[in-house]
This record gives C-alpha cells, sequence and structure tokens, in this order.
C-alpha cells in the first residue's frame, strides 16, 4: 500500500491544530542514512493502512516533490479523548536490516474456562525480525487452563525467523481462583451494661 504526503514547513501547536482541522496528520520521517523529514498525512488514508495492515503496518510514503519510502509506524500519539491521531513517526526500512517491534498478544477461549478468572498480565511481545516476517499478532488459547494453570512467554510459539526480546519466565495469562466473598456475619447483640450511680452510699 501507498499514502502520499506533502511536505511540511510549519511547526508550532496553532498550526499543528489547523492540521488536523484539515483532516491532516503530522508525521516524521526517520531513519539510518536519511534526513529527518517533516511531513503532513491524510488521515483518511492513514486509517485505512491502520485497519488493514495493523499498528506495525509496512507501505510506502510517496513525499510530494521528493523520494518514496518503503515504512513502518514507530510510534503513534494519539488524543487521550477522542479517537483522533496527533502525530507519527515513520521509520524507514533498509534491505536486510531487522526491526524491533511490539506485537500484540489475543487470548482466545476464554469463555471455555468454566471455574476460574482469566487474568492476562501481558498484552504485547516485542520481537525482532525482519519487516516481511513481522506477525500481526500472537494468540494465546487458553480453553483447556483450569485454576493455578498460566502461560508464559516461552510457551508462545513463534517462527524460527523471530527473536524474542521479553523475558521468557514474564507471565502472559493466568487463571485466578474466583474471590471468595466473606458472608456477613450479623453482629450479636451485647448486654447493655447497667447505668452506674453516682452519689448512692452503700448501706452500712
Amino acid at each position: 500500500m501507498k499514502i502520499n504526503a506533502t511536505l511540511r514547513t510549519e511547526v508550532g501547536s496553532s498550526a499543528a491544530s489547523r492540521f488536523r482541522r484539515e483532516k491532516k496528520v503530522t508525521a516524521v520521517i526517520n531513519g539510518k542514512g536519511v534526513t529527518s523529514t517533516p511531513v503532513l498525512l491524510d488521515s483518511k488514508e492513514l486509517d485505512v493502512i491502520l485497519k488493514k495492515l495493523g499498528k506495525n503496518a509496512i507501505f510506502d510514503v510517496a513525499v510530494q516533490d521528493g523520494d518514496t519510502h518503503q515504512v513502518i509506524i514507530k510510534e503513534i500519539q494519539s488524543a487521550t479523548l477522542i479517537d483522533q491521531i496527533l502525530d507519527v513517526e515513520l521509520q524507514v526500512i533498509k534491505k536486510g536490516e531487522k526491526l524491533t517491534v511490539t506485537v500484540p498478544i489475543h487470548v482466545e477461549n476464554a469463555d471455555k474456562v468454566q471455574r476460574g478468572i482469566v487474568s492476562q498480565t501481558l498484552n504485547e511481545l516485542e520481537i525482532e525480525t525482519l519487516p516481511a516476517n513481522i506477525p500481526n499478532s500472537f494468540t494465546v488459547d487458553v480453553g483447556e487452563l483450569e485454576i493455578g494453570d498460566a502461560i508464559s512467554v516461552a510457551d508462545i510459539k513463534v517462527a524460527k525467523s523471530i527473536t524474542v526480546l521479553s523475558d521468557l519466565e514474564q507471565s502472559v495469562v493466568s487463571v485466578l481462583p474466583p474471590s471468595a466473598e466473606e458472608p456477613e456475619t450479623a453482629a450479636e447483640p451485647t448486654e447493655a451494661a447497667e447505668p452506674e450511680l453516682i452519689g448512692e452510699k452503700e448501706e452500712a
């Protein structure tokens, strides 16, 4: 896939706000041996690429009056309150160069776990591989797990062309016992203490 880009000559928050109103996304193209180039991308074209290829999308960027680069999305900055991409950093891919990326981990068949609570503690796996070998995601099947069972990074099956950089002993998902709620016990009534009479003398 390919996306067109225009050179960006204006910087600053006011310019960035105007670009967003014009449905443009500010971006920077970086890479070894490549001059850092600030550009503007069409937000709709970028959305299409992300939906089809995922966050580790590899695509071509054709810069107006410039070069065409094959890039991968290195970082995305998004708005916190609305679904809007604010800024993107694009890394130029060199032939034969391995990349370090994070790939989402998806848990499947969690609904088949009859007892216990499925808890996912790691959502992404950091790997190093050639661009063509980057998977869209890794899938972890928990359908046969029972309470006390766990899956670690080492249990995830990856291709031989992929080097896993995450800690192999780190837990990815586990099945926890359901939280037992303590039954409420009614407080036992206590005998009221007799009031002490002040000033009453003892009988002789």
